[in-house]
């Protein structure tokens, strides 16, 4: 795109034209780009929450005369002239048009399904034949007339993508029908729950904006569906406490600060109509309880799905993210803590980082002359390094010995190309500090956690991995590279997106629902913050381990 002139200064009649698509926003001076982007709903990816530090902002601008000069992070990220970091580009003129021209979004590849137990099938909405017209029932409270269907969703918020389930309330052999996702668009507010809980605290309406683009987006995934909105009857939300709070319209300023906690961890059942959820007008959402902390309702359904909280022997599951959550017990207990593994191992803040997007290397093998091979999402051409393939790389670049144990570097080399020549796609040695800090901190969170439960690792019977990031991983590399327990293979169990299947077995079974608000109060909470020898832990975790 050519650049477009402006004219300068000006009335504040000018515009902010956005492309593809030509949507427009009228000009207000004082704010960047990315504040003009996110009014007007435009997906753009901001990991740093506006800070500058990212540089996943990029857009292509024209007319530059109407924006503050560049700043010197962006001429340190920024090659080419007519690009700038949406979150860097103040408009200090409205007498004109600036075109801004946004990266389309790539396709992620989302994990829309889980492990799942048998259970009875006694749905709390179910269609009551008792009298004249068949009714649509919650709790004995009539939700409408049954018009020839009777629907629930699962939903599952995730700090960055969101997944649905549609689920037949009449149908006790085969309730499920059809899933969807999207990206969370809430990511261009910041790609970790401490930047959203900054925005929904300090920004006038920022809670009330973040809530809505994610009633937008869940509104739009309804639609998608071969089922009318209005047949459907519940949505049952599992997420981390953050999410799900935002959602709910609850403050989240507790979970800013010390000692982080939510304002209630008891579900909450609220009108769907009250919340702007486009399904029946007496619809219900059922949110799961929390069990405190940033410990939320996605890792209590993590919990129910795996049967945790059933079994005779310790089992451990781990939900791999931005916020890793990290459960450990049995029928006697169970103790669960967070990390704040940070979102390398989703690409961000890594200089060739990206997502599970078309094109992301997920595998990756060096060979003895230090020559690389790799596998891409949809076989196409790399476009950067997702979570899978950077453990794998970190773990090749151990094996071969280019990198020591406290991740640098040995021939004094100052990166490690690893497709399209020297400009391509690399990792430097910032992005194996980032990488080292995110694995150390789930390491030594584990650590903790084995050590408040008095087991041994040999103790563990099953290690469940859960999320998308734990679907995908190579558990061998991952292990080598000190992120997770060495356990033999024979006892991980990948469970997909065992959020979303929680939330399905509380849609499906009252029983389930009972056990769930039952459970929660019962799961004791492990606060890194206040583990004495946590940090000592987490620095013994910055070095590899041995191979073996």
């Amino acid at each position: 795109m050519g650049p477009v002139r402006g004219d300068g200064g000006g009335a504040g009649t000018g515009e902010l034209i956005i492309l593809p698509g030509g949507r427009r926003r009228p000009l207000e001076a004082g704010k960047t780009i990315l504040d003009h982007l996110r009014q007007a709903a435009t997906p753009v990816t901001a990991h740093c929450g506006g800070r500058g530090e990212c540089r996943a902002c990029a857009v292509t601008v024209g007319g530059d005369d109407l924006l503050s000069p560049r700043t010197a992070i962006e001429d340190s990220v920024l090659a080419d002239p007519g690009q700038r970091l949406a979150c860097q580009a103040v408009v200090v003129g409205t007498g004109g048009t600036i075109r801004v021209e946004v990266p389309l979004y790539p396709r992620y590849s989302i994990v829309e399904r889980g492990m799942r137990p048998a259970i009875g099938f006694s749905p709390p909405v179910r269609v009551s034949r008792e009298s004249g017209t068949p009714q649509v029932t919650l709790e004995g409270r009539s939700l409408g007339p049954y018009e020839g269907e009777a629907y629930g969703v699962a939903l599952d918020i995730g700090t960055t993508t969101l997944a649905l389930r549609w689920l037949d309330l009449s149908d006790g052999r085969n309730p499920d029908r059809f899933s969807a996702s999207v990206l969370n668009p809430q990511i261009r507010f910041g790609d970790n729950v401490i930047d959203r809980v900054r925005y929904a605290t300090t920004r006038p309406g920022g809670a009330r904006e973040l809530q809505q683009c994610l009633v937008t987006a869940i509104n739009g995934l309804l639609s998608c569906g071969a089922v009318r909105p209005d047949h459907i009857y519940e949505m049952a939300v599992a997420g981390n406490s953050v999410m799900r709070d935002l959602l709910l319209g609850r403050p989240v300023g507790g979970l800013g600060a010390y000692p982080f906690e939510p304002v209630s961890i008891a579900a909450v059942d609220a009108d769907a109509a009250s919340l702007g959820i486009a399904i029946s007008p007496r619809g219900n959402v059922h949110a799961l309880p929390l069990i405190g902390h940033f410990v939320g309702a996605d890792t209590l359904a993590l919990v129910l799905a795996t049967e945790m909280h059933r079994r005779e022997e310790v089992t451990m599951a781990i939900d791999l993210g931005t916020n890793t959550e990290i459960a450990i017990g049995n029928r006697e207990g169970i103790l669960v803590t967070s990390c704040a593994s940070g979102p390398a191992f989703e690409g961000s803040g890594i200089g060739c980082g990206t997502g599970s997007v078309e094109g992301a290397i997920e595998r990756l093998r060096i060979d003895g002359q230090g020559r690389v091979s790799y596998e891409t999402i949809g076989n196409g051409p790399p476009v950067g390094v997702c979570g899978s393939g950077l453990i794998d790389a970190l773990a090749a670049l151990l094996d071969r010995g280019i990198i020591d144990r406290a991740g640098r570097f040995r021939d004094g080399r100052e990166r490690f190309t690893i497709a399209g020549g020297e400009r391509g796609i690399y990792l430097d040695g910032k992005d194996l500090d980032s990488l080292k800090l995110a694995k150390a901190a789930i390491a030594a969170g584990a650590g903790v956690l084995l050590e408040r439960a008095g087991v041994d690792i040999d103790s563990v019977k099953k290690l469940f991995l859960a999320g998308a990031f734990g679907t995908y991983i190579d558990v061998a590399g991952a292990g080598r590279i000190g992120m997770l327990p060495r356990v033999p293979s024979g006892r991980v169990v990948k469970v997909g997106n065992a959020s979303i299947e929680g939330a399905a077995m509380v849609l499906l079974s009252q029983e389930c629902r009972r056990e769930a608000q039952e459970l929660a109060p019962r799961i004791a909470h492990v606060s890194l913050e206040q583990d004495p020898g946590f940090q000592d832990r987490f620095i013994e975790e910055l070095t590899f381990p041995e191979p073996g």
